[in-house]
């Protein structure tokens, strides 16, 4: 399957990849803090892509403004919720409205997603790796009503895993939850997270 580079018109311009599904859904994925070398091309990023892809879903990762080809500069995590939006609206146009539509993040990208989420009406699923638990707080994250499936980390100290099953205990949505033996950066675990994305979203092999 083909990937197409694409420009994101917002009021800052992205540079996005673009990949055509085959109508199983739709996934936005955020990619972790830009200002500690996150991008789309990101180790994580790029396995989630993988995951949905093989479940059939449209894919589209893209730069935050300031990173890679995207215009702008850090925007303190209120600029990047303007860039999910952005990139979301544009998602819906190429993709369509067929199949769940999912928004995914990766630490900084997760937490900013959530954030996102509640500004999105059509925003059904999160799948989010490594809520920084530690650095933000999960106040918009609890006012999520769709389903929310999350990966952890065992020893990881951005997004203690400790605190995420605390909030996942008292979460009372649809929930699901991988936790792998890894630190923050998940290097050795990209295919443990692929499989858990088509574990969930592969419906034609039994996924939920």
């Amino acid at each position: 399957m083909s990937t197409q580079r694409v420009t994101i018109q917002g009021d800052i311009p992205l540079e996005g990849l673009l990949q055509a599904g085959e109508g199983k859904g739709r996934v936005l994925i955020c990619h972790p803090h830009p200002l500690y070398g996150g991008s789309m091309h990101n180790n994580v990023v790029e396995a989630l892509e993988e995951g949905f892809r093989r479940a059939g879903f449209a894919t589209l990762r893209f730069n935050f403004r300031g990173v890679g080809g995207s215009m702008g500069s850090y925007g303190e995590g209120e600029g990047e919720i303007e860039d999910v939006i952005s990139a979301w609206d544009y998602l819906r146009e190429q993709a369509g409205k067929e199949g769940p539509a999912v928004l995914a993040g990766y630490s900084f990208g997760a937490w900013v997603s959530s954030r996102a989420a509640v500004r999105l009406a059509d925003v059904e699923n999160l799948f989010l790796v490594a809520y920084p638990f530690a650095f933000y707080d999960a106040t918009q994250l609890a006012q999520f009503k769709g389903p929310i499936y999350f990966v952890g980390g065992s020893l990881d100290d951005i997004a203690p895993l400790d605190r995420l099953m605390e909030f996942y205990k008292h979460l009372e949505n649809e929930k699901y939850v991988k936790v792998v033996p890894s630190a923050h950066f998940f290097g050795g675990f990209e295919r443990d997270i692929a499989a858990f994305v088509q574990e969930c979203f592969l419906q034609d092999e039994g996924g939920r």
